[in-house]
């Protein structure tokens, strides 16, 4: 890899959010009176890039959005963010990526998501990047567009001579020949355990899935536990990093704002327990606030809370 290559590509999905908080999650049939709301940016490509951007990272987004009110709103925030936008489409005859978030006292939280634009994010937005891609550090996928377009840009990234990284979420069963060309996974205990038909609750399950990925052909496997923290597992090392202490108020969007940070920080040549490090700390910090892009904490802050963990 060049070092001198300090761009990070997310190719991925925007949704705005629509933020609703209260007691209790209903359940099926029930109304209950909510007593916060938050109307913001979401999708988890968008988040990543917005975090990683956030967190001092030259970061680039490539992904469609409606031509509606929402998109206008969100190549503006782009922009203010200081992330490039010169690969975002605009469709002009469909909306926008719309998500429903419902959170409980507990942080808790339900979701439901409507793809809208980012279903037309096709490979030929993908070729249409291809030297951006090859200029990459590294170029980040998820799963909440079509997945033929996300198999496609990995492989894509892959040949380029590119780092790939994939946070498989929402979680669906990956083709087998994709594995060798991941070189970072990073699901969660819900998509580990789809993934790999391996039932993750604890730190040895995920050391299982974490190998498992790594026996498919993953280079490196970062498997997130919540509050009991993550297990990175390579084809020589198993680590496991303990999570930040907080109180949640709110941990939708934590895992994309984990994601972002451990790129902001590889591309600034740390080591990758370095790296899942600070990513621990900046989602973390996170969950203490409602709402995603608005959590997202300065990377100072961040710095910060490392600095005293290690003290």
């Amino acid at each position: 890899m060049e070092t001198e290559k300090k761009i990070i590509t997310i190719i991925g999905s925007y949704n705005v959010g629509f933020f609703f908080k209260g007691k209790t999650l209903p359940v099926l049939g029930e109304t209950i009176i909510g007593n916060q709301f938050i109307e913001g940016g979401g999708g988890k490509g968008s988040n990543q890039a917005l975090a990683a951007a956030t967190f001092g990272a030259d970061t680039r987004f490539i992904c469609t959005l409606g031509g509606d009110k929402y998109g206008v709103d969100a190549l503006r925030m782009y922009r203010g963010k200081g992330i490039n936008i010169d690969r975002i489409r605009l469709e002009p005859c469909i909306h926008s990526g719309m998500s429903v978030v419902i959170i409980d006292e507990k942080g808790n939280n339900i979701i439901s998501v409507v793809p809208g634009a980012n279903l037309l994010l096709n490979e030929q937005d993908i070729d249409n990047a291809g030297e951006l891609i090859s200029k990459s550090f590294i170029v980040g996928f998820q799963l909440e567009n079509r997945h033929e377009t996300v198999f496609y840009g990995i492989r894509k990234a892959k040949s380029l001579g590119t780092v790939t990284f994939l946070d498989p979420a929402p979680a669906s069963k990956l083709p087998d020949e994709l594995y060798p060309s991941i070189d970072i996974i990073k699901p969660n205990e819900t998509e580990a355990s789809i993934l790999t038909d391996i039932q993750v609750k604890d730190v040895e399950s995920a050391t299982a899935a974490g190998k498992w990925f790594v026996e498919k052909g993953v280079k490196t496997a970062i498997v997130t536990l919540g509050h009991n923290g993550s297990v990175l597992v390579t084809g020589n090392e198993v680590r496991h990093f303990p999570a930040l202490k907080v109180e949640p108020v709110d941990t939708t969007g934590a895992g994309d704002i984990f994601s972002g940070g451990l790129l902001a920080s590889l591309v600034r040549n740390k080591s990758m327990a370095d790296s899942i490090e600070y990513a621990t700390c900046a989602a973390g910090i996170a969950t203490t606030k409602l709402g995603v892009i608005e959590s997202i904490p300065p990377h100072e802050e961040v710095l910060k809370m490392l600095e005293k963990l290690k003290n």
